[in-house]
Protein backbone atom coordinates (compact mmCIF):
# COMPACT_ATOMS: atom_id res chain seq x y z
CA UNK A 1 0.00 0.00 0.00
CA UNK A 2 1.36 3.61 -0.84
CA UNK A 3 2.63 6.32 1.50
CA UNK A 4 0.95 9.10 1.15
CA UNK A 5 0.98 12.87 2.92
CA UNK A 6 4.54 12.76 4.18
CA UNK A 7 5.98 16.02 5.62
CA UNK A 8 9.25 16.99 4.53
CA UNK A 9 12.01 18.77 5.98
CA UNK A 10 15.74 19.51 5.83
CA UNK A 11 17.51 17.34 8.24
CA UNK A 12 19.43 19.12 10.66
CA UNK A 13 21.88 17.79 13.51
CA UNK A 14 19.11 17.27 15.66
CA UNK A 15 17.49 14.88 13.34
CA UNK A 16 20.46 12.80 12.98
CA UNK A 17 19.90 10.04 15.75
CA UNK A 18 16.21 9.42 14.04
CA UNK A 19 17.98 9.24 10.78
CA UNK A 20 20.42 6.89 12.35
CA UNK A 21 17.82 4.35 13.75
CA UNK A 22 15.86 4.48 10.07
CA UNK A 23 19.00 3.69 8.43
CA UNK A 24 19.91 0.67 10.84
CA UNK A 25 16.36 -0.33 10.46
CA UNK A 26 16.33 -1.15 6.67
CA UNK A 27 20.21 -1.15 6.54
CA UNK A 28 20.78 -4.29 4.27
CA UNK A 29 19.34 -1.77 1.50
CA UNK A 30 21.31 0.90 2.11
CA UNK A 31 24.66 0.12 2.87
CA UNK A 32 26.21 3.33 0.13
CA UNK A 33 24.06 5.29 1.79
CA UNK A 34 24.46 4.96 5.20
CA UNK A 35 27.97 4.97 4.58
CA UNK A 36 28.15 8.43 3.09
CA UNK A 37 25.84 9.62 5.91
CA UNK A 38 28.30 8.72 8.39
CA UNK A 39 30.78 10.69 6.59
CA UNK A 40 28.25 13.59 6.25
CA UNK A 41 27.31 13.49 10.20
CA UNK A 42 30.99 13.20 11.45
CA UNK A 43 32.10 16.00 9.08
CA UNK A 44 29.17 18.06 9.41
CA UNK A 45 29.45 17.81 13.92
CA UNK A 46 33.30 18.05 13.80
CA UNK A 47 33.07 21.87 12.52
CA UNK A 48 29.96 22.59 14.58
CA UNK A 49 28.38 23.00 11.45
CA UNK A 50 24.03 23.90 12.48
CA UNK A 51 23.06 23.49 8.92
CA UNK A 52 23.39 21.41 5.91
CA UNK A 53 26.33 22.01 3.64
CA UNK A 54 27.22 20.98 0.30
CA UNK A 55 25.69 17.40 0.90
CA UNK A 56 21.61 17.28 2.30
CA UNK A 57 19.62 15.33 3.62
CA UNK A 58 15.42 15.49 2.43
CA UNK A 59 13.47 13.30 5.52
CA UNK A 60 10.17 12.56 4.79
CA UNK A 61 7.78 12.41 8.08
CA UNK A 62 4.43 10.77 8.85
CA UNK A 63 1.41 12.49 11.20
CA UNK A 64 3.80 11.08 14.20
CA UNK A 65 6.93 12.33 13.33
CA UNK A 66 8.65 9.14 12.18
CA UNK A 67 10.64 8.84 8.91
CA UNK A 68 9.34 6.81 6.24
CA UNK A 69 11.45 8.24 3.25
CA UNK A 70 14.47 10.42 2.26
CA UNK A 71 16.59 12.06 -0.57
CA UNK A 72 20.02 12.24 0.15
CA UNK A 73 22.69 14.34 -2.00
CA UNK A 74 25.97 13.00 -0.93
CA UNK A 75 28.27 15.61 -3.07
CA UNK A 76 27.22 15.07 -6.40
CA UNK A 77 25.33 11.03 -5.60
CA UNK A 78 21.59 11.30 -5.32
CA UNK A 79 20.55 8.60 -3.02
CA UNK A 80 16.63 8.04 -3.17
CA UNK A 81 14.88 5.65 -0.94
CA UNK A 82 10.84 5.76 -1.08
CA UNK A 83 9.91 2.88 0.70
CA UNK A 84 6.25 2.42 -0.23
CA UNK A 85 5.50 6.46 -0.90
CA UNK A 86 3.33 7.95 -3.65
CA UNK A 87 5.23 7.75 -6.88
CA UNK A 88 4.08 10.78 -8.53
CA UNK A 89 4.58 12.76 -5.08
CA UNK A 90 7.94 11.54 -5.11
CA UNK A 91 8.70 12.47 -8.30
CA UNK A 92 7.70 15.75 -7.39
CA UNK A 93 9.53 16.08 -3.93
CA UNK A 94 13.01 14.84 -6.13
CA UNK A 95 12.61 17.83 -8.89
CA UNK A 96 12.17 20.42 -5.59
CA UNK A 97 14.81 18.75 -3.77
CA UNK A 98 17.79 18.83 -7.04
CA UNK A 99 16.23 22.73 -8.02
CA UNK A 100 17.25 23.88 -4.53
CA UNK A 101 19.70 27.13 -5.27
CA UNK A 102 22.90 25.10 -3.59
CA UNK A 103 22.47 22.34 -5.15
CA UNK A 104 25.44 21.15 -7.22
CA UNK A 105 24.53 18.99 -10.88
CA UNK A 106 23.94 15.49 -9.86
CA UNK A 107 26.68 12.81 -11.57
CA UNK A 108 25.47 9.94 -10.02
CA UNK A 109 22.21 8.42 -9.11
CA UNK A 110 21.96 4.89 -7.36
CA UNK A 111 19.70 3.09 -4.99
CA UNK A 112 17.27 0.23 -5.26
CA UNK A 113 15.31 -0.14 -8.86
CA UNK A 114 12.17 1.56 -7.85
CA UNK A 115 13.41 4.33 -5.99
CA UNK A 116 15.64 5.45 -9.16
CA UNK A 117 13.00 4.93 -11.91
CA UNK A 118 10.92 7.54 -9.61
CA UNK A 119 14.11 9.82 -9.34
CA UNK A 120 15.53 9.49 -12.89
CA UNK A 121 12.03 10.45 -14.08
CA UNK A 122 12.05 13.64 -12.25
CA UNK A 123 15.84 14.89 -13.53
CA UNK A 124 14.64 13.75 -17.23
CA UNK A 125 12.14 16.72 -16.31
CA UNK A 126 14.83 18.92 -15.55
CA UNK A 127 16.87 18.25 -18.09
CA UNK A 128 18.82 15.63 -17.18
CA UNK A 129 20.16 12.92 -19.98
CA UNK A 130 21.31 9.47 -18.74
CA UNK A 131 24.92 8.90 -20.03
CA UNK A 132 25.31 5.48 -18.50
CA UNK A 133 22.67 2.82 -17.03
CA UNK A 134 23.61 -0.34 -15.02
CA UNK A 135 21.46 -2.63 -13.39
CA UNK A 136 22.66 -5.04 -10.58
CA UNK A 137 21.16 -7.45 -7.78
CA UNK A 138 21.65 -6.81 -4.62
CA UNK A 139 23.12 -9.72 -2.72
CA UNK A 140 23.42 -10.26 1.53
CA UNK A 141 24.81 -12.99 3.39
CA UNK A 142 24.28 -12.73 7.31
CA UNK A 143 25.31 -16.39 7.64
CA UNK A 144 28.57 -18.27 8.19
CA UNK A 145 30.70 -17.96 4.76
CA UNK A 146 31.04 -21.40 2.65
CA UNK A 147 34.81 -21.38 2.26
CA UNK A 148 36.34 -23.20 -0.66
CA UNK A 149 39.20 -24.89 -1.31
CA UNK A 150 42.35 -23.43 -2.11
CA UNK A 151 43.37 -23.46 -5.66
CA UNK A 152 46.76 -25.00 -6.00
CA UNK A 153 49.09 -22.18 -6.75
CA UNK A 154 47.30 -19.22 -5.53
CA UNK A 155 49.29 -17.38 -2.38
CA UNK A 156 47.43 -15.00 -0.47
CA UNK A 157 49.86 -11.94 0.29
CA UNK A 158 49.54 -10.06 3.38
CA UNK A 159 49.93 -6.19 3.21
CA UNK A 160 51.13 -5.56 -0.37
CA UNK A 161 52.18 -2.84 -1.40
CA UNK A 162 49.90 0.04 -3.41
CA UNK A 163 52.07 -1.03 -6.56
CA UNK A 164 51.51 -4.67 -6.27
CA UNK A 165 47.64 -4.06 -6.54
CA UNK A 166 47.55 -1.03 -8.38
CA UNK A 167 47.54 -3.32 -12.48
CA UNK A 168 44.24 -5.04 -10.99
CA UNK A 169 43.08 -1.51 -9.48
CA UNK A 170 43.19 -0.10 -12.43
CA UNK A 171 42.10 -2.78 -14.44
CA UNK A 172 38.80 -3.42 -12.84
CA UNK A 173 37.94 0.23 -12.53
CA UNK A 174 38.57 0.13 -16.46
CA UNK A 175 36.57 -2.82 -17.07
CA UNK A 176 33.68 -2.74 -14.20
CA UNK A 177 33.42 1.28 -13.10
CA UNK A 178 34.41 3.75 -15.17
CA UNK A 179 31.24 4.72 -17.26
CA UNK A 180 31.53 4.81 -21.33
CA UNK A 181 31.50 8.45 -21.07
CA UNK A 182 34.21 8.85 -18.75
CA UNK A 183 37.97 8.68 -18.78
CA UNK A 184 40.22 6.88 -16.78
CA UNK A 185 42.71 8.54 -14.49
CA UNK A 186 45.45 7.55 -13.23
CA UNK A 187 45.93 9.70 -10.50
CA UNK A 188 42.56 9.33 -8.94
CA UNK A 189 42.46 5.83 -9.27
CA UNK A 190 45.64 5.65 -6.72
CA UNK A 191 44.01 8.07 -4.62
CA UNK A 192 41.20 5.89 -4.54
CA UNK A 193 43.22 2.73 -4.30
CA UNK A 194 45.47 4.50 -0.82
CA UNK A 195 42.29 4.71 0.58
CA UNK A 196 41.15 1.57 0.09
CA UNK A 197 44.55 0.13 1.38
CA UNK A 198 44.06 2.38 4.52
CA UNK A 199 40.53 2.12 5.38
CA UNK A 200 39.29 -1.49 3.76
CA UNK A 201 39.65 -4.76 4.17
CA UNK A 202 41.72 -6.29 0.77
CA UNK A 203 42.16 -9.80 -0.47
CA UNK A 204 45.22 -9.93 -2.26
CA UNK A 205 46.09 -13.23 -3.94
CA UNK A 206 49.25 -14.33 -6.92
CA UNK A 207 49.10 -17.56 -8.95
CA UNK A 208 52.65 -18.78 -9.66
CA UNK A 209 54.67 -15.95 -8.50
CA UNK A 210 52.18 -13.65 -10.77
CA UNK A 211 49.68 -10.95 -9.44
CA UNK A 212 45.99 -12.78 -10.21
CA UNK A 213 43.21 -11.57 -7.83
CA UNK A 214 41.85 -8.99 -5.50
CA UNK A 215 38.81 -8.25 -3.76
CA UNK A 216 37.95 -5.58 -0.89
CA UNK A 217 35.42 -3.63 0.56
CA UNK A 218 34.23 -0.30 -0.21
CA UNK A 219 31.59 0.99 1.93
CA UNK A 220 30.77 0.02 5.84
CA UNK A 221 27.80 0.86 7.51
CA UNK A 222 26.60 0.18 11.13
CA UNK A 223 26.58 -3.18 11.08
CA UNK A 224 27.32 -4.42 7.50
CA UNK A 225 30.12 -3.93 5.30
CA UNK A 226 29.93 -3.72 1.39
CA UNK A 227 32.03 -5.86 -0.50
CA UNK A 228 33.38 -4.48 -4.09
CA UNK A 229 36.73 -4.10 -6.46
CA UNK A 230 36.20 -7.66 -7.21
CA UNK A 231 38.63 -8.44 -9.83
CA UNK A 232 40.55 -11.51 -11.15
CA UNK A 233 43.22 -11.41 -14.02
CA UNK A 234 41.31 -13.17 -17.56
CA UNK A 235 44.73 -15.71 -17.92
CA UNK A 236 43.32 -16.55 -14.23
CA UNK A 237 39.44 -16.80 -14.40
CA UNK A 238 37.77 -20.42 -14.12
CA UNK A 239 40.60 -21.88 -11.93
CA UNK A 240 37.56 -20.91 -8.48
CA UNK A 241 40.29 -18.01 -7.83
CA UNK A 242 37.64 -15.68 -7.51
CA UNK A 243 35.55 -17.64 -5.48
CA UNK A 244 38.38 -18.50 -2.98
CA UNK A 245 39.59 -14.43 -2.37
CA UNK A 246 35.95 -13.36 -1.98
CA UNK A 247 35.07 -16.05 0.55
CA UNK A 248 38.52 -15.00 2.40
CA UNK A 249 37.68 -11.51 2.17
CA UNK A 250 34.16 -12.03 3.75
CA UNK A 251 35.95 -14.19 6.64
CA UNK A 252 37.45 -11.35 7.12
CA UNK A 253 34.80 -9.16 7.23
CA UNK A 254 32.63 -11.52 9.41
CA UNK A 255 35.09 -12.09 11.96
CA UNK A 256 34.14 -8.39 12.72
CA UNK A 257 30.95 -9.20 13.87
CA UNK A 258 29.25 -7.89 10.78
CA UNK A 259 26.73 -9.13 7.90
CA UNK A 260 28.34 -8.26 4.10
CA UNK A 261 26.58 -7.31 1.41
CA UNK A 262 27.44 -6.87 -2.58
CA UNK A 263 25.81 -5.56 -5.59
CA UNK A 264 26.83 -7.36 -8.89
CA UNK A 265 25.66 -7.09 -12.35
CA UNK A 266 22.26 -8.91 -13.36
CA UNK A 267 24.47 -10.02 -16.88
CA UNK A 268 27.33 -11.34 -14.77
CA UNK A 269 26.13 -14.63 -14.56
CA UNK A 270 29.39 -16.31 -13.45
CA UNK A 271 30.21 -14.17 -10.94
CA UNK A 272 26.50 -14.73 -9.59
CA UNK A 273 27.03 -18.33 -9.06
CA UNK A 274 29.91 -17.38 -7.47
CA UNK A 275 28.30 -15.57 -4.78
CA UNK A 276 25.57 -17.97 -4.34
CA UNK A 277 27.86 -20.85 -4.08
CA UNK A 278 29.12 -18.38 -0.77
CA UNK A 279 25.64 -18.35 1.04
CA UNK A 280 25.12 -14.93 -0.89
CA UNK A 281 21.50 -14.11 -1.59
CA UNK A 282 19.74 -12.16 -3.93
CA UNK A 283 17.22 -9.22 -1.80
CA UNK A 284 16.56 -6.59 -4.34
CA UNK A 285 17.36 -5.20 -7.75
CA UNK A 286 20.01 -1.93 -7.44
CA UNK A 287 20.26 0.74 -10.49
CA UNK A 288 23.04 3.09 -10.74
CA UNK A 289 22.70 5.62 -13.17
CA UNK A 290 25.04 8.65 -14.66
CA UNK A 291 24.40 11.81 -16.02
Amino acid sequence: MAIEGLHWKTARPQDYEHIETFLKKHEPYLVAAASRFIQYKNRTLGKGKTFPGRDQMLLGLDRAQHIQAFLFRSGQILHPFFLNYEKEQASRITRRFINLPFSKRIYSLQGLERDVKIAEQALEQEGYHIQDQFDYYLMHLSEPVRLPPKPEGLTLIDNPAAEQVYPLQAAYEQEEVIPAHSTFHEAHCRQGLERILAEELLVFAEYGGVSAAKANTNARSYSCRQIGGVYVQPQFRGKGIGTYVVAKLVEQVQKEGVAVGLFVKKQNLPAIRVYEKLGFTPIGSYRINYY
